[in-house]
């Protein structure tokens, strides 16, 4: 076997994206707003995160700073502002994040969709916010931490409104990525970033639509213009949604729409990112299970069952992270919500957006050693970014 088989061997599949971790290791990230993360560090039990998760929301107020310029923090000078951003699901200030975590990745989801802007992705995809594009990738030149850019993330979820017109969607993000890439002026285009295209993987989102999303791909921008894969991932591995003229039966559960993008993933040799997770519907400080909503077990919030914190381990935890082992070849990196959900305006009562609950791993002290067993294991990468190919001549020579 030659020296490069034996490095495709290690590595399962050889990829040409940057940043992916060799050996078949994985990028642990924690998210999703500053004091979730905040907390989960400052708890000093747990190592500093491989990555950390902002949210640049939504690209058309990247330059106002009515609208705290998006959660960007920087105006538009490019200057460091210490406003942050929060429209009800905590504080965001990306700049911030990143300089404070400078040893960390950065994943960014710039979010695209039409409720924030009529007509939004053809605008974009015409050239009505090259300036707003322009600044992100100087910023993300700025940076200089891998960044992970999560455009029009959960391209197939229902509640991303204009994402449904599939053509305008792919328009849109090519446009996006080519912007970046060559940017208007003098402006250098940034080497620090992927391209991240997530599909929501929800059950949820089959139960609304009463179908089950067979063809992803009408929403797929192309191989030149992604880097990575990704998805979300919030229910029990087994879990299902409800739709009152189908059999349970026979809609797609977590496990099935997780393997739904995989397959795509492994079919473009494209490593995979666990964008988004949680253990939707769990309380882990009070310790207890509640409905998440109509479409998953019924209203919100409804029907509270105690578990513990080896109960919650074992239902939720251990599979999902059973699964993340078994598919280390494609899944090469992983982002943990570590969020008091139940706190926030956009997530917490009257839960118009389901019962999220709390999910932060510092809480329950039995999660919380469950948790550090878990990512004290080798193959998780935490704040270390030599680890991290930067380029892909990089990655395929290791």
């Amino acid at each position: 076997m030659s020296s490069a088989d034996e490095a495709a061997a290690k590595n399962g599949h050889r990829f040409s994206a940057m940043f992916v971790p060799e050996e078949q290791r994985q990028l642990l990230f924690i998210g999703q707003d500053r004091k979730s993360i905040d907390g989960y560090v400052n708890s000093g039990h747990f190592p500093a995160p491989g990555g950390v998760t902002a949210y640049i929301v939504p690209i058309y107020e990247l330059r106002n700073p009515d609208k705290y310029f998006g959660g960007m923090g920087l105006d538009n000078n490019l200057q460091p502002t210490e406003r942050a951003a929060d429209w009800g699901g905590g504080p965001a200030n990306a700049w911030k994040l990143a300089k404070d975590f400078p040893d960390s990745a950065l994943a960014i989801g710039l979010d695209i969709n039409e409720s924030f802007r009529a007509n939004g992705l053809s605008e974009i995809a015409d050239g009505k916010f090259d300036a707003e594009i322009d600044k992100l990738a100087a910023f993300i030149r700025l940076a200089e931490s891998p960044v992970f850019l999560r455009i029009g993330y959960e391209f197939d979820g229902v509640w991303n409104q204009g994402y449904e017109k599939a053509s305008e969607y792919v328009a849109a993000w090519r446009h996006i990525v080519d912007r970046i890439r060559h940017p208007g002026g003098d402006q250098l285009g940034p080497d620090n970033v992927v391209f991240v295209w997530q599909g929501s993987a929800s059950p949820a989102d089959d139960a609304i639509e009463g179908k089950f999303e067979g063809d992803i791909g009408i929403w797929y921008p192309g191989d030149s213009y992604v880097d990575w894969i990704g998805l979300s991932w919030f229910l029990l591995i087994d879990e299902s949604g409800i739709h009152p003229k189908i059999p349970r039966q026979q809609m797609a559960t977590q496990r099935q729409l997780a393997d739904q993008i995989l397959n795509f993933a492994r079919a473009h040799s494209k490593p995979v990112f666990v964008a988004e997770s949680a253990p939707q519907g769990y309380d882990l400080k009070q310790q207890f299970n509640a409905n998440i909503n109509v479409m998953i077990d019924g209203p919100a919030a409804e029907n509270k069952v105690a578990a513990s914190g080896e109960q919650i381990w074992q239902q939720w935890f251990a599979p999902y992270f059973d699964y993340m082992h078994e598919n280390r070849d494609i899944i090469r990196a992983v982002a943990y919500i570590n969020c008091n959900w139940d706190e926030q305006p956009m997530w917490g009562h009257p839960y118009d957006n389901g019962f999220w609950g709390d999910t932060r791993v510092e809480t329950n002290p039995i999660i919380r050693d469950y948790w550090l067993q878990e990512i004290q294991k080798p193959h998780w990468v935490h704040a270390h970014k030599q680890s991290l190919a930067h380029s892909p001549d990089q990655q395929a020579a290791r």
